[in-house]
């Protein structure tokens, strides 16, 4: 008999067989190096909405993630390691792309005068943080998948708080400019 291939330890995946079928189970190490298995999000429902779909044959939808035979299941683990390190590099790579630098720069004169200081932004591993502080102390932050979607939500946030801001210290201003209108 074949010796069956076994999964690289950096998938944290194993494979159990029950009832002649062969389950993909991932396999967690806790903070004192023991591993322990488990279903958690192995189900098809997670698959199709959330993977990308296997090439060929056919799309299950519900259920546990299963296969008939022992190939089947540690290709099933290759291509999910593919997915998910695929997918984290896009993230990666889509931190650090500015698709509308004119549009960003736009933002970044906007939000200078609307609080007397530069918005800064810097990256994680798959995600932009932006930040600006107000005249008064108070600072605004976002979290965002690109940098055009940082500015673009820290201006959106500060420009509703700050018309916000105006909005409660002239109340009765307001107030004569509708009835004025009428």
């Amino acid at each position: 008999m074949r010796k069956r291939e076994i999964l690289p330890h950096d998938y944290h995946m194993t494979i159990a067989e029950i009832n002649q079928r062969f389950y993909p189970i991932h396999r967690f190490t806790t903070d004192d190096h023991q591993e322990l298995d488990g279903l958690l999000g192995l189900f098809w429902s997670n698959e199709d909405s959330y993977g990308i779909p296997m090439a060929v044959g056919p799309r299950h939808t519900t259920g546990l993630v299963s296969f008939p035979t022992y190939a089947a299941a540690i290709n099933y683990c290759h291509r999910r390691w593919e997915d998910d390190e695929l997918l984290y590099d896009w993230k990666k790579n889509a931190a650090r792309c500015e698709l509308y630098p004119e549009r960003n720069v736009w933002y970044t004169q906007e939000l200078q005068q609307l609080t007397g200081n530069t918005p800064l932004w810097f990256l994680s591993l798959s995600e932009v943080h932006a930040w600006v502080a107000l005249y008064d102390g108070t600072v605004y932050s976002v979290d965002a998948g690109t940098i055009d979607e940082a500015m673009c939500q820290l201006y959106e946030e500060v420009a509703e708080r700050i018309a916000l801001a105006q909005t409660e210290e002239h109340p009765t201003l307001l107030i004569e400019q509708e009835y004025a209108s009428k």
